[in-house]
């Protein structure tokens, strides 16, 4: 079975190799480009073997010396450890960022879930779905949440998601409603709950927060794992009462290792939001999990941040959206 790589995200430094996230097939074309949407009217398509090389036997990728692809040696923040972008005028790695799509064996991708959906979680809103009813999505969080980063609103996790439920339940209804704010903490969200949450009378909540909670400062961590975790219950605890809302939790990615405000605790807070979705039977699209995947498996932070900090590019909103498809591939939701 063969699968494809639409749009995996690189970012090179010099003429130093990275590894596709798959191996590509050697009998088909590696293209890359400068843009994820392969419609964007300033895209470039760059040249193999001019602008960039591929090793199919090793599976990896380069950019020559004189490619037109940046190099990455030359962004401001190159070789700069516990950097505070607030010092530069432009820390992006928008300019920096290449797209490769790919076609690759399909059992390479082949793993277990890692995103739970509980028994009966969701089944009131697919059950709307399947039945032509109007439904409402709220997507609630962070910056992450509002779509930060990605190039336009259809590459943003939340969008595909609900594409994706309309692809598979085309007689149902879904209205999507963004009620993220970015830079927010958990404690924000808590205080807003009511109004932007409750008061919709929601079908669907998705609640994405954490990745500013962890961020580390002189006298600690943003918002403390413990108050983040009671949040984050109290957020449950609301939706639950006031309405009859199913309810997504969603873990946060890593943000840049070398920046200055990174804890290195996330993991700690991705940890709290399983605990709590066990706990009170919610899905969790655990885009954590397959974002350290990523990681493990060669990318680098710079090919899935595309502010360089916190925020996914295109394809690490794909992450996020992989997260959530394995919630609508579980028994019983179609």
């Amino acid at each position: 079975m063969t699968k494809r790589q639409t749009f995996e995200a690189f970012v090179w430094t010099n003429e130093d190799p990275l590894p596709f996230r798959y191996r590509p097939l050697p009998h088909e074309s590696v293209i890359v480009s400068s843009h994820a949407d392969s419609g964007h009217p300033d895209r470039t398509v760059y040249r193999k073997g001019i602008d960039y090389t591929v090793d199919y036997e090793k599976g990896l990728i380069r950019r020559t010396k004189d490619s037109r692809i940046a190099d990455w040696a030359r962004h401001p923040l190159y070789g700069i450890a516990g950097f505070n972008h607030n010092l530069f005028d432009d820390y992006s790695n928008r300019d920096y960022t290449a797209y490769a799509a790919y076609s690759y064996a399909g059992e390479e991708a082949e793993r277990p879930p890692v995103s739970e959906r509980p028994e009966g979680a969701l089944e009131r809103w697919l059950n709307k779905l399947r039945q032509g009813e109007p439904t409402l999505y709220v997507v609630y969080g962070d910056s992450i949440s509002v779509g930060g980063e990605a190039s336009s609103e259809r590459f943003a996790y939340f969008h595909r998601f609900a594409e994706r439920a309309r692809d598979l339940y085309p007689q149902g209804e879904i209205k999507v409603v963004n009620r993220a704010i970015g830079g927010e903490t958990s404690e924000g969200g808590l205080e807003r709950i009511e109004a932007d949450v409750v008061r919709l009378q929601p079908d669907l909540v998705t609640i994405g927060y954490g990745m500013n909670d962890q961020n580390k400062y002189e006298t600690g961590n943003g918002v403390p794992l413990d108050d983040y975790e009671r949040n984050m219950r109290s957020m449950i605890r609301a939706i639950r009462q006031g309405t009859s809302s199913d309810i997504v939790l969603v873990t946060p990615c890593e943000p840049n290792p070398l920046w200055q405000h990174t804890s290195g605790t996330i993991h700690e807070y991705a940890d709290a939001i399983r605990r709590l979705g066990a706990e009170y039977g919610l899905s969790v699209a655990d885009a954590h999990a397959l974002w350290v995947a990523e990681l493990a498996a060669g990318k680098t932070p710079e090919s899935l941040l595309l502010n360089n900090i916190n925020h996914p590019n295109d394809y690490g909103h794909d992450i996020y959206y992989r997260a959530f498809a394995e919630l609508l591939q579980s028994p019983g939701s179609e």
